[in-house]
């Protein structure tokens, strides 16, 4: 049987992420998970979203954020002629299925049957080096970042289909939903030289970081 740990966590609802969120923001060992990248009511599984807290080292990135670092190239039309990709593998035609270094490939159109391994279509990255950003899991992101009773879901699942994985395609669901085709990944502040002052560089970090904290939790 392959092991699962390199896969994106799911079953993951926004409160969980963001707790994941704080723990990073704190230092991770035993570093709190109620307060630091976001401020949780004790406990709290439910209910309104809030804001990220100024100043947090990791946290969810908004959908613009998150929009970009999937689909946008400054390179679109030939250096320095920066567009958006219709798919986070910098392409605007479907993408295919083959898992390996090929360009445009993505876990989608339930052609593998589960979510794969995290960086699997090794040379189907967006420009900004993030990979799978269309298809394996959806991601949360916070929308446009201000305290809410829902969050973003963007990039699409293996089994849905091209358009689903496309850019065209977003849901706003409930914070305190968890389920099987729903993961994240943090974004963390990084200054970079295009296309503006400062975007967020996302963090794959939704796999074998969070499994061990699921485990730390479960012995406390």
């Amino acid at each position: 049987m392959n092991s699962t740990s390199n896969r994106p966590i799911s079953y993951v609802s926004w409160f969980d992420a963001a707790r994941f969120a704080n723990w990073m923001t704190n230092g991770q060992g035993s570093g709190a998970t109620e307060t630091g990248a976001y401020t949780l009511a004790g406990g709290q599984i439910s209910g309104t979203a809030p804001a990220a807290n100024a100043g947090a080292s990791f946290r969810m990135p908004t959908e613009d954020e998150w929009y970009k670092a999937a689909y946008y190239s400054p390179n679109y039309g030939g250096t320095g002629v920066g567009n958006y990709y219709a798919y986070a593998t910098q392409s605007n035609a479907d993408p295919g299925t083959t898992i390996g270094s090929s360009p445009n490939q993505a876990n989608y159109n339930d052609s593998i049957g589960h979510a794969t391994d995290v960086g699997s279509f090794s040379g189907s990255g967006g420009f900004y080096d993030t990979f799978d950003q269309s298809g394996n899991v959806f991601q949360w992101n916070d929308l446009d970042g201000t305290t809410g009773s829902s969050r973003g879901v963007r990039g699409g699942n293996w089994y849905n289909d091209s358009n689903d994985v496309s850019s065209s395609s977003r849901y706003n669901i409930d914070p305190s939903s968890a389920i099987i085709s729903v993961g994240f990944r943090l974004a963390s502040p990084a200054a970079v030289p295009e296309p503006s002052t400062a975007v967020l560089v996302l963090a794959g970090l939704a796999c074998g970081g969070w499994r061990m904290w699921r485990r730390a939790r479960a012995r406390a």
